[in-house]
């Protein structure tokens, strides 16, 4: 057995290195793993040693394992080559994928908020960059000619979500202020990061000439007005300008006021809202607010300061002629003390100068006889009918539609002619605004509801609506043609009733006619004449007589419109005493006056409660009185002194001779069941000869068979008065009982004229004094005198009952209204021939009352005014 003590290993034989060997051998491979670690992907190096052969045909021990001896039982190989190329894939992937990742490059992108807009108005250019590097990132803006940079802002997020690492993104906003128009070219955005440069696409914006104004809600008249308004003195203050196209105007010319606030870039940008522009309504005019803008309306460059400019427009036109003062306008604003979102604020007000308009008449050459101080331009007139082709007691819905430009709100009425047999009823009143180029404009439409009485082919006379042009300088008057209305016959009505006998009396009363033409004057020489003659014979003295009371002052123009304008409010709103303010408006509105017409009725009568009761008094009386006259013609009120009460019961007023032949034919037709051409012949003799009693009862007795019982009993009542004593006339009247006990005293005749009663008293009273002339008994000229007196009360009732003003209604069912328009609720229904008291007029609604509580308005077309 051979030692091998004190000898190398077999294996290391022919190294001459011994131990000391493989303890290097062992520090090299520790290093070796340990730069694979560091360095992955590099190849194993490459070794210095290499196993000796055995000697003696044996297998030396291995004694480089990591026990360090030798083991029989296993043989020594090296690993196996598939678990070590596994191992060094992996490392190599996840290398590659950090290198790749460091290395992407970033995304950019550029865009704006429009790609048009006009001058003076701001853009916004958002940068937006996202990388995944570290690596910091450099912007750069291409040149922005055209535009000037006001604002600019950046931020950057950071998202980490899954194992693709942290994405950070970085975005610049920039707010750009168009200066130049034209179409520009917003070049490519620049974005390095390390070695990297990405550019983004080129960005093109069209930029308009025209301001901002025309979008945020001014009129192109209002645009106009902004553009000439001259610049402020101090470009680093707030001011106010006050613009108006014209310093003279004409009266119903429209006048654009603009009130333009001028402020700093700087010190705008530091408001947190909107200023405040006010600028009060001017008195004498009537107004159309337009909506203000809250926004920058303008900009401009003054002395090489930026100023926005902040805008309020109001459309007006003057009432009448004189001066209209424009009130001081005003700015409210408010600055923060400093730049904390919790910090307080300064409030500041900027109050302007008054401006003075001079306001001229209209001219007087070559203005119509009927026109009505309408102003304005193009207008055109249309009238409608539906349907063009009727019968008899059918409806027809007639629209008269005015166009143009103007104060639409006080345009009046056109004047409409109806023939004769149709019934007019108005209906409601449109008004449609439609502006044309900043100016006022629309269309107003008056409707009404006609009934035919009479069948046959009728022709509608031309409407003629006269005005005053602006673009012309003149007087204008636009016409409708003529229409051709034919309307067919209806049905007639049957003759179920009894025939009352007519009448051929064609004389009036003599006492009436005799007492008429009798002057006052002769009645006060008769009443005063036989005691002074008698006194004189007797030598006595009269006292003499009281001087008479000082008349009761007249009232002044002013005074009359204001009470007439208090009257015209009363019948709207009736509890007007209990309604201020906006409250007033909104009960105008409810009872179907126009918005515009309400608020301008309400802050008229401020103005008189102001005028009146103020301080300062009524300043101008004569504008106060022509604004009155103006909203009392569009409300529809008649004035004071042109009210008078109409007797009118026939349609036709014709003067006919009465022939026996004439005679017979209206006699036969009215036997026949004619009664439509009998009714319109009694009624034209009616109306030729008014006092003759048996026209009307002739008229009735019509009436009464057609079935128009409420005509019928006004035209009985007429006669009844006319001829209190005929039996035939009293007898017709029971045919038609009185519909309610109210009208009973209304209707009521007396036993005698007022005539009769006068002639007899004055026959009495003569007779009485010569009885005392001649010296016989006392008891005898006491009772004469007594009986004179009677006369004369009861000649005086009879007089007073029949000159209250008295309307029968005409059909049954007729609605008493609570207010003179066709929408207001009814507070209680009439029937055929009940009699009210007429208490005012109001165009073509009369207000009635009578003792039994029965109050409202009712169609003058729908009672018989006696």
């Amino acid at each position: 057995m051979e030692s091998r003590a004190g000898h190398p290993p077999p294996g290391w034989r022919g190294t001459g290195r011994g131990r000391r060997s493989l303890v290097h051998h062992a520090a090299g491979r520790r290093a070796a793993t340990t730069q694979r670690r560091r360095r992955p992907g590099h190849s194993e190096p490459e070794r210095r040693w290499r196993p000796t052969v055995p000697g003696s045909g044996r297998r030396g021990p291995a004694v480089h394992r990591r026990r360090g001896a030798a083991h029989a039982a296993r043989q020594e190989r090296p690993h196996p080559p598939r678990r070590r190329a596994q191992g060094e894939g992996l490392v190599s992937a996840i290398a590659l994928l950090a290198l790749l990742l460091q290395g992407s490059a970033p995304s950019v992108t550029a865009a704006v908020d429009r790609v048009r807009l006009r001058v003076g108005e701001e853009l916004m250019l958002t940068v937006q960059a996202r990388t995944r590097s570290a690596e910091p990132l450099a912007l750069t803006l291409p040149p922005l000619t055209a535009f000037a940079i006001v604002g600019s802002s950046e931020r950057t997020e950071v998202s980490i979500a899954g194992a693709a690492g942290p994405l950070r993104t970085t975005s610049r906003q920039l707010v750009l202020h168009a200066e130049r128009a034209g179409t520009v070219t917003i070049g490519p955005v620049r974005v390095r990061q390390g070695r990297e440069v990405i550019a983004t696409n080129p960005i093109t914006v069209v930029i308009d000439s025209a301001t901002a104004g025309a979008e945020a809600g001014l009129s192109p008249l209002a645009h106009a007005l902004l553009a000439a308004a001259p610049p402020p003195r101090r470009v680093d203050q707030v001011a106010l300008t006050v613009v108006v196209p014209a310093e003279t105007v004409l009266v119903g010319q429209q006048l654009d006021i603009l009130v333009a606030a001028w402020f700093p870039r700087e010190l705008r940008t530091r408001l947190r809202r909107p200023p405040i522009v006010t600028l009060p309504t001017p008195g004498g005019v009537w107004a159309y607010p337009q909506a203000g803008p809250g926004e920058v309306v303008a900009t401009r460059l003054v002395r090489g300061q930026w100023l926005d400019l902040f805008a309020v427009h109001q459309v007006v036109f003057p009432l009448g002629p004189g001066r209209v003062m424009i009130p001081p306008a005003s700015v409210e604003y408010a600055l923060p003390v400093t730049f904390s979102f919790f910090s307080r604020e300064d409030r500041y007000t900027l109050q302007g100068d008054s401006t003075a308009i001079t306001v001229l008449p209209l001219p007087a050459a070559g203005r119509p006889a009927d026109d009505a101080s309408v102003v304005g331009r193009a207008f055109m007139l249309d009238l409608a009918l539906e349907p063009a082709d009727t019968r008899v007691s059918e409806p027809i819905e007639v629209a008269a539609s005015l166009r143009g430009t103007g104060n639409v709100a006080l345009w009046p009425e056109p004047a409409l002619r109806w023939p004769a047999g149709f019934r007019a009823y108005p209906a409601q009143t449109t008004t449609q605004l439609e502006p044309r180029d900043g100016l006022v404009a629309g269309v107003k439409t008056f409707r009404y509801l006609v009934v035919p009485d009479s069948a046959g082919s009728f022709l509608l006379p031309e409407v003629r609506y006269p005005y005053f042009d602006l673009a012309t300088g003149d007087y204008t008057v636009i016409r409708t043609t003529p229409r051709s209305l034919v309307v067919a016959p209806g049905a007639e009505p049957r003759a179920a009733r009894a025939l009352p006998p007519l009448l051929r009396d064609t004389v009036g009363k003599r006492a009436d006619a005799v007492a008429g033409t009798v002057p006052p004057l002769g009645w006060l020489a008769l009443a005063f004449a036989p005691p002074v003659v008698v006194a004189w014979r007797r030598r006595r003295r009269r006292a003499p007589a009281a001087p008479p009371s000082d008349a009761v002052r007249p009232l002044s123009r002013l005074g009359r419109l204001e009470r007439e304008f208090h009257t015209v409010l009363a019948n709207h709103v009736p509890d007007m005493f209990a309604r201020e303010g906006d409250a007033l408006a909104r009960a105008l509105r409810a009872s179907g006056v126009e918005s515009a017409v309400a608020d301008h009725v309400m802050r008229l009568r401020d103005r008189l409660r102001a005028a009146r009761y103020g301080p300062r008094g009524v300043g101008d009386p004569a504008e106060l009185a022509a604004e009155l006259e103006q909203v009392l013609r569009v409300l529809g009120a008649e004035p004071v002194g042109r009210r008078r009460r109409r007797l009118t019961v026939a349609g036709v007023l014709l003067a006919c001779a009465l022939t026996p032949a004439a005679w017979a034919a209206v006699g036969a037709g009215y036997e026949a069941g004619a009664l439509r051409a009998a009714a319109d012949s009694f009624a034209a003799r009616a109306a030729a000869a008014p006092r003759v009693a048996a026209h009307w009862y002739n008229l009735g007795a019509t009436l009464y068979r057609a079935g128009a019982d409420g005509k019928a009993t006004a035209a009985w009542t007429i006669a009844a008065r006319l001829a209190p004593r005929d039996h035939v006339i009293r007898r017709a009247r029971e045919l038609l009982p009185i519909p309610d006990a109210a009208s009973e005293p209304l209707l009521a005749v007396g036993p005698a004229t007022p005539g009769e009663c006068w002639l007899l008293a004055a026959a009495l009273w003569v007779a009485a004094w010569l009885i005392a002339l001649l010296g016989r008994r006392r008891l005898g000229v006491g009772g004469m005198g007594a009986m004179a007196l009677a006369v004369v009360l009861l000649g005086a009732a009879e007089w007073r009952r029949r000159a209250e003003p008295m309307a029968v209604v005409v059909a049954a069912g007729t609605p008493v209204r609570v207010a003179p328009y066709g929408a207001a609720s009814a507070a209680s229904t009439l029937d055929a021939g009940a009699a009210l008291l007429v208490e005012d007029r109001y165009g073509r609604w009369l207000e009635v009352q009578r003792a039994d509580g029965v109050h409202g308005w009712l169609l003058a077309a729908e009672v018989v005014r006696l």
